[in-house]
């Protein structure tokens, strides 16, 4: 089933309980009024009532808050351990990744943003990253943006471009303890679009769905050449949003082996960032783990947002990122998922999560503080700040309701803290984006559609199994010699 219309007129939510944001008082019996997708009024519910028809009303037992953005997503539907890639190091899981099956592009983002639904996420910020040529990729890139449409979410997709190393330090022949890695890939893959090209390739994706726009990603700094991050800045300058990974592990810092690739000194990502002129409000960066504090307040002054992962920060070693001091120092923070998911998205189990990774960090955060992350941090991520994040007149009617429980006691707890230190998908019985119904009574739209596309990737994987399985026990010969190396280019 596909998304209803947007709403021709008016419609009126009772709330058993509204939460505007994530610092707000709950208000009891509130009426949220929303016309052409927008939040016009919110009063008590008697207040409103007799302005609407009964039939343009719909009552929601539960807590009623801001929808949830996923800032940082590859928007991955079926875990990778179905792929047979377990967790490890993020430098030896990256090189894993090339030995897994290509799956088709829409079912792909299909059944991913169909998750992401359930878990209250309307927005979404994603990397679409291939070495196809620019027809292939383009493609690439329509497909997965029709899917967003079907599923009927909002997303900011970020073209991806690189032309260093990824998957090894390059170049690695000297340092490299025993032969030269192969395939010769691993090192020097052949890129289908070169950076001078990106311009043209992201003007001509003017993609006609509604609620997807397109941006573009240096994939990773260290990956990129002086000349790949000058064209990427007059993307920029152009109007297009970025995204980037920044310093997820230790080893990204010295990645080139003490030179950055464009033969002028060898300074560290944030620098080569500022110094092409990259620092702003249109970018957004995930994980930066390992931030010193004079980069994060350089970050903080740029008005960069941070985007959080920390379940694939733990799932992948790269430490707990020290979101206390992006807080401290003015950073706006948001929430990313990266794709980690075990068996399904739960963007309540990242709140979880980020709560974890700060205990062990040494930086507490409170619930209201995740909660924020995941709702107004998100919105500014992703280029929405002041219409995205919270349930106030002018804003997208954007907003889920969870469950509130049966007891008085239930019911009377802080509901912020309820909802992220206990609540779960299965507790998010209604979706609404811009108005639009996606979850309604438990009832998911596009099921159907996303179960089908499930069926076609894993019947892929079966078809692929075992020369997937002969290629990933080809790689595993260059995982003791690449940490063998990092360690060595880290020291």
């Amino acid at each position: 089933m596909n998304p209803s219309p947007l709403p021709s007129g008016p419609l009126l939510l009772r709330c058993r309980m509204l939460l505007a944001h994530a610092r707000a008082v709950p208000l009891r019996d509130a009426g949220v009024l929303i016309e052409h997708g927008t939040v016009v009024r919110v009063a008590p519910f008697a207040e409103l009532a007799d302005g609407v028809p009964a039939d343009r009303t719909t009552e929601l037992d539960g807590v009623v808050l801001p929808a949830f953005t996923d800032a940082h997503s590859h928007l991955r539907a079926l875990p990778l351990g179905e792929q047979g890639v377990a967790d490890t190091d993020l430098e030896t899981w990256v090189v894993r990744l090339t030995g897994t099956t290509a799956l088709d592009s829409y079912d792909d983002a299909l059944a991913a943003a169909v998750a992401l639904v359930t878990t209250g996420v309307t927005t979404v910020q994603a990397i679409h990253h291939t070495f196809a040529g620019a027809d292939m990729y383009a493609a690439g890139v329509r497909a997965v943006a029709s899917a967003l449409t079907e599923a009927g979410m909002r997303a900011e997709l970020a073209v991806g471009i690189t032309d260093r190393a990824e998957f090894l330090p390059d170049p690695p022949s000297a340092a490299w303890p025993g032969p030269a890695p192969e395939p010769r890939s691993l090192a020097a893959p052949v890129r289908g679009v070169p950076p001078r090209d990106l311009p043209d390739l992201a003007a001509s994706l003017a993609i006609p769905c509604p609620g997807v726009r397109v941006g573009v990603a240096p994939v990773a700094p260290q990956w990129c050449s002086d000349e790949a991050l000058d064209v990427l800045r007059q993307c920029a300058e152009a109007g297009m949003r970025l995204h980037t990974h920044l310093l997820e592990s230790r080893y990204q810092r010295t990645w080139l082996g003490g030179s950055d690739g464009g033969g002028d000194g060898g300074s560290d990502p944030v620098s080569r960032l500022d110094r092409h002129g990259l620092l702003g409000p249109g970018l957004s960066a995930a994980h930066g783990v390992w931030l010193t504090g004079p980069e994060i307040a350089l970050l903080a002054r740029r008005g960069v947002t941070l985007v959080h992962c920390p379940v694939s920060n733990l799932r992948l070693g790269s430490g707990d990122a020290s979101v206390r001091s992006w807080l401290d120092a003015g950073v706006n923070v948001a929430l990313g998922m990266d794709s980690q998911h075990t068996a399904a998205a739960d963007m309540f189990a990242e709140m979880r999560a980020a709560l974890a990774a700060a205990e062990r960090a040494g930086g507490p955060l409170t619930p209201h503080e995740v909660l924020a992350m995941a709702t107004e941090g998100g919105a500014v991520a992703t280029g929405h700040g002041g219409r995205l994040g919270r349930i106030a007149p002018g804003f997208r009617a954007d907003l889920i309701c969870v469950a509130a429980g049966t007891t008085d006691a239930e019911v009377d707890a802080d509901p912020v803290e309820r909802i992220v230190c206990g609540a779960a998908p299965a507790d998010v019985t209604h979706v609404f984006r811009s108005g639009r119904p996606l979850v309604a009574a438990g009832e998911v739209y596009g099921r159907a559609s996303a179960d089908a596309a499930l069926a076609r990737l894993r019947a892929a994987l079966a078809a692929d199994r075992e020369a997937r399985t002969r290629r990933l026990g080809a790689l595993a010969a260059y995982e003791e010699p690449l940490r063998g190396l990092l360690a060595r280019t880290e020291a």
